[in-house]
């Protein structure tokens, strides 16, 4: 910890010198328009990929529900373990049937991760045998810092980014696997070969841990996300979490725990997670703004939004080609390199009216810093071109990142 903040303290110190964190943001308006100090910019970053976060309804039903439990926490102050209010397991049947498995609401897909990974460690949920943790170099840093605590239970390892060919040799050599990635990968647009660990499944009944938060609501018939949208049900050797603060346009995370009508693993998170699975809840106008978005899921109004998001993404891409881009994600990472060039990078385009986040270490590799770019379903293609022809600028048509001479 102290290392990697040494490292990282250099690059937070100066990405808030230049002004591109830790902004104040006065106010926000359509399509992640934000009005910092009289300046209006578009956020290029923004994760709420089909916008619904703006969308009235949303905000409504939050609105509706806290009226109606009067109460913010929407419960007596007691622990959840104790008892759950009746529009918590309400809430929670809708999205089970969204999604076509048992799902648990928790604070945040951190606060599930947290819970459920060490329960897997441990042996709990896979018959007392212990597998061997082996995650993926590009997991969200949110699974990579459990590595710790999994290690306190059993063997972690770490393999190559997609590595199927090393995952496949680990299986072989080892009792039983749990395989810990993303879905869609929050850096670097890539996707999980799903496919492949499916087979790998099925040959060694190798356990999925997958962090999904940047596929739910994006694809899937019910916006169930890139992991079910292949593999179809979810089976009792995958366990999921995702964000209903992204794509979903709500708030809190969820546990996909695994088919419905097995309450096993429900009850050993409620009974092992400690206080991630007893405190940590989403309060009453959350509730609200969930079941407000399950209604959007429910209807027509998912796909048209799909598609408009599947627009900006090909819009992107035809103005902006970047050789590692997947259509199947709305992430799009420009990598630099440097991470003194990368927020120079991000100075130079809030200059000139948008807002890119630069990423750089801890959340991505050191020396692997760059931009992260996020597509939305209500961006207008013009401001996509507009914004590209921006990047162009900079980074050329060979994509090769700008110095500080030419960025000056």
């Amino acid at each position: 910890m102290a290392r990697n903040a040494g490292i990282a303290a250099p690059f937070w110190d100066e990405a808030l010198r230049a002004g591109v964190n830790g902004l104040v943001v006065e106010r926000t308006g359509p399509a992640a328009t934000l009005h910092i100090n009289d300046h209006e910019l578009t956020n290029m970053s923004s994760f709420s990929y089909l916008g619904i976060d703006e969308d009235p309804a949303i905000i409504e039903g939050a609105i509706r529900q806290l009226t109606r439990s009067r109460v913010i926490k929407g419960n007596s102050s007691v622990s959840l373990a104790r008892m759950r209010p009746k529009v918590l397991d309400e809430t929670e049947e809708r999205l089970s049937t969204l999604f076509g498995a048992d799902v648990g609401i928790v604070g945040s897909c951190a606060t599930g991760a947290w819970a459920m990974l060490p329960l897997l460690a441990s042996g709990l949920l896979s018959g007392g045998v212990r597998p061997v943790m082996v995650f993926d170099r590009y997991a969200h840093f949110c699974l990579q810092s459990i590595k710790a605590l999994c290690a306190i239970e059993t063997e972690v390892t770490t393999i190559g980014h997609n590595d199927m060919t090393k995952l496949e040799t680990l299986c072989q050599a080892r009792k039983l696997v749990a395989y810990v990635g993303d879905s869609v990968y929050s850096t670097g647009g890539t996707v999980a070969p799903m496919h492949e660990l499916m087979d790998l499944q099925d040959r060694y009944g190798m356990y999925l841990f997958m962090d999904e938060a940047h596929g739910t609501s994006v694809r899937g018939k019910n916006g169930e996300g890139y992991a079910l949208d292949v593999m179809g049900d979810i089976n009792e050797h995958t366990i999921l979490v995702t964000s209903l603060d992204k794509g979903f346009g709500a708030t809190g995370g969820v546990i996909l725990f695994g088919p419905r009508g097995d309450q096993q693993r429900r009850q050993l998170a409620f009974r092992n997670g400690g206080p991630f699975m007893w405190s940590q809840r989403v309060n009453a106008a959350g509730w609200g703004a969930i079941n407000a978005s399950c209604d959007i899921h429910e209807s027509p109004e998912l796909a048209r939004l799909q598609m408009e998001l599947k627009r900006a993404i090909e819009t992107f891409d035809q103005h902006f080609p970047l050789p590692h881009a997947n259509p199947s994600s709305p992430i799009r990472f420009i990598p630099i390199g440097s991470e003194t060039e990368t927020i120079r990078a991000t100075r130079c385009l809030m200059d000139s009216g948008y807002y890119v986040e630069p990423d750089f270490f801890p959340v991505v590799m050191w020396g692997e810093a760059g931009l992260r770019v996020r597509l939305r379903a209500n961006m207008t293609d013009s401001t996509i071109r507009e914004f590209c022809s921006l990047l162009s600028e900079h980074f050329g048509e060979s994509r090769r990142p700008a110095t500080s001479h030419e960025l000056d």
